[in-house]
């Protein structure tokens, strides 16, 4: 078994300066997630953070929507058409406000221009929770950073379920992109939330999907002899064409399997971002074990957190009266 690490390293940008400063006010939570509150399972997947989504509308719905976008693509935003029809097509993205047309508007426009991209932004932005979701789902699927870095910093902080639910879905997702972007948009907008699910998402082990020899080495020398000779014959001569073999002696080292390591340099560095922040202790140490990451949120990070829930409950709790 051999070992192959790849790493797609993106830093997140910490919402805070430094260990144990104060939150800005954007992301301060009024209540501690219940995911927070108790040690990670041992056995079966951590838990979602929110429910998953739902999409809203009904399949004829979605049929019309898809057949729309289609439509709209082909007539307004090909290559070559007049500025005011490409303009009347922007417009019309932009006036969306139907939440089941996001995931039909995004199926079909996402391959488009820059100005396509911005245009759905602008129209999920107004989209409540489902616009919410959209937005945070272009910024873990697009290839474009420029999309992305938009699609962030129309997200609201502190981030909602709908935010909540695509970064969960992305760090659940089965494209290592996806996974490490989706560890990046969860350290921008400080969702300490996907605490538990950034802890085992730092890395995956996996087989290559291919069958067959990965690559081999061989290591000997080769000896010539003449293995038999041909009768070759002309006007009045002969003569012997001789056939040379080859004996190879030594060593062939096969590499006919592995698994590959597949690092999300991402996901580790917003994890380790968030939990020094909201800790108040520098977690940088603990690296890449998950091991000792589930120990340190089971008997350290827990009790932080139960402390701030008994905190908050009491700031809301009215205080009976002295007799």
């Amino acid at each position: 078994m051999f070992l192959i690490a790849w790493s797609a390293i993106a830093r997140p940008t910490p919402p805070t300066a430094g260990p144990g400063a104060p939150l800005p006010e954007e992301f301060r939570r009024t209540s501690i997630s219940p995911a927070l509150l108790a040690p990670l399972p041992t056995t079966g997947g951590v838990p979602r953070m929110v429910p998953a989504r739902v999409r809203p509308g009904t399949a004829e719905d979605w049929a019309t929507h898809d057949r729309r976008y289609a439509l709209l693509r082909m007539q307004q935003l090909r290559a070559g058409s007049a500025p005011a029809t490409r303009a009347s097509g922007l417009a019309a993205i932009r006036e969306c406000k139907d939440p089941s047309a996001f995931e039909s508007m995004y199926g079909a426009l996402k391959g488009e221009r820059h100005d396509v991209q911005m245009a759905m932004l602008d129209a999920f932005a107004v989209g409540g929770d489902e616009g919410q979701y959209a937005i945070a789902s272009m910024a873990i699927q697009s290839a474009d950073k420029g999309v992305r870095a938009e699609a962030t910093r129309r997200l609201t902080l502190p981030p909602g379920p709908g935010a909540l639910a695509a970064i969960d879905d992305g760090l659940r997702a089965g494209d290592h992109e996806w996974v490490n972007n989706a560890g990046v948009l969860a350290g921008a907008v400080h969702a300490i939330e996907a605490i538990p699910q950034l802890i085992f998402a730092q890395y995956v082990q996996q087989p290559t999907e291919e069958r067959g020899d990965r690559a081999w080495i061989a290591i000997g020398k080769t000896t010539s002899y003449v293995q038999n000779v041909v009768p070759v014959t002309g006007d009045n001569s002969g003569a012997f064409q001789p056939v040379i073999g080859q004996v190879y002696e030594g060593v062939v080292f096969r590499i006919q399997d592995c698994v590959a390591t597949v690092y999300h340099g991402g996901v580790h560095d917003s994890l380790v971002a968030m939990t020094t922040y909201d800790s108040g202790m520098d977690t940088a140490g603990i690296g890449w074990d998950m091991r000792a990451w589930r120990t340190w949120f089971d008997t350290t990070y827990v009790a932080i957190k139960r402390r701030q829930a008994d905190e908050l409950a009491a700031a809301v709790t009215p205080s009976t009266p002295a007799r």
